[in-house]
């Protein structure tokens, strides 16, 4: 009988062990994941091939309009040095404006050169938001949870785009091991009044560097002669199977 009253007594002791031994676990794995870390780049293989579906839903001063697209980038050439030719061909797409829908235009395949880091290589680019959003120049050296950089568009006219990126933490996304990395992209083309234009995120492949899922909001859009307009508004890429 003194037994079965002395398991009572200690039941609750052995019962904060565990919890306690439990969340020592949670904190070694945490500590871990954000001390590990990790070296991105953009490294597909010549021939692979990756095709994506884009949605795009925006509403600017009661105009409406909806875009899908489907298109697929493939690897042709490896270079020296890392550098990467890809085409991306649009295969299809349909665009609706304001209730009022029309097959995609279609244009001609793009081939482009990327760096390891995965800029596109390319003189007198278009400041472009979604470009900054979309094309994420990987930092040189190996980065941990935390971590955030940034990078600047700047054109001949004065407009200027910044997007900061910060990595969030490791995911897994449709059976790959991605790395979440949050962008916000800004107009700072007036230093004084820098405006946020979207924010989100971004969800690149461990091992090769690709985009597998980007889902971003946009905010706000400042327009010549017009100035600062509110857009309502998403912007989604998902890798396909």
């Amino acid at each position: 009988m003194m037994r079965a009253q002395g398991g009572v007594r200690f039941g609750p002791i052995l019962l904060l062990i565990v919890v306690l031994a439990g969340l020592a676990g949670v904190g070694f794995w945490w500590w871990r994941e954000h001390n590990r870390e990790y070296l991105l780049r953009f490294q597909p293989k010549v021939g692979d091939t990756m095709r994506y579906f884009a949605e795009m839903n925006m509403s600017v001063q009661g105009q409406s309009m909806q875009m899908t697209l489907f298109f697929t980038q493939k690897v042709l050439k490896v270079q020296q040095k890392g550098l990467l030719t890809i085409e991306t061909r649009f295969d299809s797409g349909s665009l609706k404006t304001n209730g009022a829908s029309a097959p995609m235009p279609m244009m001609p395949p793009d081939v482009s050169t990327y760096r390891p880091n995965g800029q596109r290589v390319k003189a007198g680019q278009v400041v472009s938001p979604i470009g900054q959003f979309t094309e994420i120049g990987y930092p040189e050296k190996p980065v941990k949870v935390g971590y955030t950089w940034s990078e600047r568009q700047k054109s001949p006219d004065g407009s200027a785009i910044e997007a900061e990126y910060k990595i969030v933490g490791r995911e897994r996304v449709r059976n790959r091991e991605t790395l979440k990395i949050a962008v916000t992209v800004r107009d700072v083309s007036d230093s004084n009044n820098p405006l946020t234009i979207m924010s989100g995120h971004q969800w690149v492949d461990l091992n090769g560097g690709i985009l597998v899922k980007l889902d971003a909001q946009f905010h706000q859009v400042r327009m010549p002669m017009v100035g600062t307009m509110s857009v309502q508004g998403s912007f989604k890429v998902n890798l396909m199977p």
